[in-house]
């Protein structure tokens, strides 16, 4: 069933439905920009790739014609990754999942792009699926934040590469989700999906890794103060996972 309607796909329409501020042409042409600077490339390097055509990729960049599409997002993800860029497609296009990051000490001269570039970097069919309804939520909820899980932190009941998606509350708004798991926030821009506490002060709040075996170097934040938290009302289990 496509949730979207029989005019939309994810993986078979070169066009990008816009449905919220996030699938604007603007906001692609934004990251677009951004993945390119983190590259280091000017738009002729980028354009290098017989792939990539300099005046279409211009357009994409100044949001033109409807922006970027589903296959110039393919091929600028496979680009970047030759300059060591990491940075999947449903986040060019929609912001849905990880953004983008360089790989440390990359070394392109030593890089074996048949095992570090992909062949296919379509959407596998099941983040096809997580992808459109995610973007189903955001029509119907306010503030929508969605995050893919990065750590083992909250395992087994949310585990690495799931995704949660929720709807935000501010200021004292935040009181009302103690006690539960949260897409939370902090004041410094860091999102983390933790079990929210009250803190020993107003308006600060307890971070908790409920997994006793977790990982992660502070299972336990003390009076953290928070920008939003979204209580989690979407959540995608990765399809590889095992069930807990």
């Amino acid at each position: 069933m496509n949730l979207l309607g029989d005019n939309y796909t994810v993986r078979y329409k070169k066009k990008v439905i816009v449905t919220d501020d996030k699938t604007t042409p603007e906001a692609r042409a934004r990251r677009l920009r951004r993945i390119r600077n983190m590259a280091n490339l000017s738009r002729k390097q980028m354009c290098s790739d017989p792939s990539l055509n300099i005046c279409t990729y211009k357009g994409w960049e100044v949001a033109r014609y409807g922006g970027l599409p589903i296959d110039g997002a393919e091929r600028v993800a496979k680009r970047v990754a030759e300059e060591g860029v990491v940075c999947s497609v449903e986040w060019l296009l929609y912001e849905i999942g990880q953004g983008p990051y360089i790989i440390p000490d990359f070394n392109k001269a030593k890089l074996d792009k048949t095992k570090t570039t992909p062949k296919n970097i379509s959407l596998p069919s099941e983040e096809e699926r997580i992808v459109q309804e995610i973007l189903v939520f955001r029509q119907y909820f306010p503030e929508v934040i969605d995050y893919q899980i990065a750590d083992d932190g909250i395992i087994p009941f949310y585990a690495p590469g799931d995704f949660v998606a929720g709807s935000k509350c501010f200021g004292e708004k935040i009181n009302t989700l103690l006690n539960q798991y949260c897409i939370v926030q902090t004041t410094d821009g860091k999102i983390l999906v933790r079990f929210l506490k009250a803190g020993s002060a107003p308006n600060k709040f307890m971070l908790l890794c409920t997994n006793s075996q977790t990982t992660v170097n502070n299972p336990t934040l003390y009076d953290v103060e928070l920008a939003s938290a979204a209580p989690i009302l979407r959540h995608y289990r990765k399809f590889n996972h095992s069930a807990p």
